[in-house]
Order: C-alpha cells, then structure tokens, then sequence
C-alpha cells in the first residue's frame, strides 16, 4: 500500500524512475511523467520488485524496457533514454545484460565519406573522386563524392556545384590526361604525385593521389608559386 498521496496509476507502466531537482520523476511507457515530492526508494516500494532494478542511487529502471547495457555500465531505454549504472561492481551489469539476452551494442563504423568530414576546414584541398569506366574497364570520367572548403577556393566553383556530378560536366574543357593517374589508384591501389598544369583552372598544381577505398582517389591539391 502507497504511502503518499499520489494516484497508483502514477506507478502503473512505468519506464524509467529517476531524480531531478529533489522531487522523484515517474517515466510512463504512455508518454506521461508524474514529479513527486517522495523518496525513490518509497516509489519502488510500491511496484513489482521483480520489474524493477535500481542501478544506481536515485534510479530505477524496468527490466522489460532495457535495450541495451554497454560494458561501462550505460543502460538504454526503450525511448532512447540513458542512464549511467553504479561503477563499482560494473561485472553485475554485465551479468544482467546476459541474464536478460542483451548484447553490448557497437557503434556503427563511419563510412569513408563521413571519415572525410574531419577534413572539411583542412588548410589544403582535397577530395574524393569515384571513376567511371566503360565496359571495357576504361576510366571515361570521374565524379567528386566528397570537397573540402578548400577545394573550393582552389577550383574557384562552390562545393555544391561540384559534389556528385561528372568532372567534365563541371569542367567542360579539362584536360583528359589526369584520368590515367585516376584510374591507376582507384584500380590498383596505387600512389601517386603528380606535378602538371590545370587548363581548367590556369595552375599549376601538385597531387598526391591514393585510394582511400577500391573505386575511389582522393586527392590532396597544393598550388605551386607562379
């Protein structure tokens, strides 16, 4: 029997109980939450002890809920919530993960174009080409899948006129000779520096060409003194 003047139904399908600025917050699986002005310990006295687990002071969780308790002891909820579990004693974290068919959930691996993200403000250009061959495995273009800010200022045309479309759409008049280079490294793995003149943008140019996957050159542009 509850102790405090506050609706059973409160209790009833809760999520998640924690504390927040002194008063004890009740997390309902229906989207509702009740604040009240009583102990963590008073609330779940009131509830299956078999549902519920306090896994740190001032929190308690429903076991049903849990998604997911990574090895350092985080509980995920159902509706995405977090809650940091004790620290001492992190292997009876585990053991409940196991207890109740949970795995330790590992973090999705970046793609290589969101690893490019770190190089968006890097001081020197670069990019990541895709080559497109013919049926007979000949480079015949190339499409930009990924422009830093700085290529941007050395190619003189915006990062989003150049981002997924065809090299000699972007530049009509470029010059065919780079595609060799190109297509060794996105085929063969190979690494190359290249020292030649852009027409398409009047500079002379060094590149350092490797392939950050099969299919794929990424280049790093520097402009020589004139």
């Amino acid at each position: 029997m509850l102790h405090f003047a506050v609706p059973f139904s409160a209790g009833i399908g809760a999520l998640y109980i924690y504390r927040k600025d002194r008063k004890t917050v009740i997390q309902r699986t229906d989207g509702k939450q009740f604040a009240l002005f009583v102990p963590v310990h008073n609330v779940l006295s009131a509830l299956p002890e078999s549902d519920f687990l306090s896994i740190s002071k001032g929190t308690v969780v429903c076991r049903r809920y849990i998604v997911n308790i990574s090895n350092d002891g985080i509980y995920t909820m159902s509706d995405g919530r977090t809650f940091q579990g004790r620290k001492r004693g992190m292997s009876n974290h585990r053991r409940l993960s196991a207890e109740i068919g949970l795995a330790e959930t590992k973090p999705r691996p970046l793609s290589m174009l969101e690893k490019c993200s770190l190089l968006d403000d890097m001081p020197l250009a670069f990019c990541v080409i895709e080559l497109v061959f013919n049926e007979d495995g000949h480079g015949v273009d190339f499409i930009f899948r990924y422009c830093n800010a700085q290529m941007a200022v050395v190619e003189g045309v915006p990062i989003e006129e150049m981002l997924n479309r065809s090299f000699y759409k972007v530049f009509p008049n470029g010059d065919k000779k780079w595609l060799v280079s190109y297509a060794d490294v996105a085929l063969n793995g190979t690494k190359h520096i290249l020292h030649d003149y852009s027409s398409e943008i009047n500079k002379n140019l060094i590149i350092h060409c490797y392939q950050p996957e099969p299919g794929y050159c990424a280049c790093v542009l520097q402009v020589m003194d004139q």
